[in-house]
C-alpha cells in the first residue's frame, strides 16, 4: 500500500510497531517500510521461512569451512589473494575476502596459495 500519511517521506525506511501502524494506517500487525521507484510503500512484516534441508545445510557447512579457511590463513596469504585479484583484475571486482571465498566454493576444499 502507498502511504498517505505523515511517514510518506522518501527517507521513511525500517519497521514500526503493530500499534502504531494500526493507529496510523489501519494496517493489522507490524509493518516495513520500502523503498519502491519514486515513493515510500507500506507493507507488512515478512518473516522468510528456513527449511533446514539437507541439500541448505550442506551448502552452509561448505560456506563455514570456507570462512573458516580464510580466517586461519596467515597474514601474508591473505594480501595475496587481494594483490592477485586487484592486479588480474578478474570480473567481477571483489577483495581478497570474496575471491578467496569463490574459489574455495567452486573447487570445494582449501584453494591453497593464491594463483601466480
Amino acid at each position: 500500500m502507498k502511504l498517505t500519511s505523515p511517514l510518506r517521506s522518501l527517507k521513511a525506511w525500517g519497521s514500526i510497531p503493530a500499534e502504531t501502524c494500526s493507529r496510523l494506517y489501519g494496517v493489522e500487525g507490524s509493518g516495513v517500510f520500502r523503498r519502491e521507484r519514486n515513493y515510500t510503500q507500506l507493507c507488512k512484516h515478512y518473516s522468510p521461512t528456513n527449511p533446514r534441508t539437507s541439500f541448505q545445510q550442506s551448502g552452509r557447512s561448505v560456506f563455514k569451512m570456507a570462512v573458516s579457511g580464510w580466517q586461519g590463513l596467515p597474514v601474508e596469504s591473505r594480501q595475496g589473494w587481494a594483490h592477485y585479484q586487484n592486479y588480474h583484475r578478474h570480473k567481477p571486482i571483489m577483495s581478497g575476502y570474496n575471491f578467496y571465498i569463490s574459489r574455495f566454493l567452486l573447487k570445494g576444499s582449501d584453494p591453497g596459495p593464491p594463483p601466480v
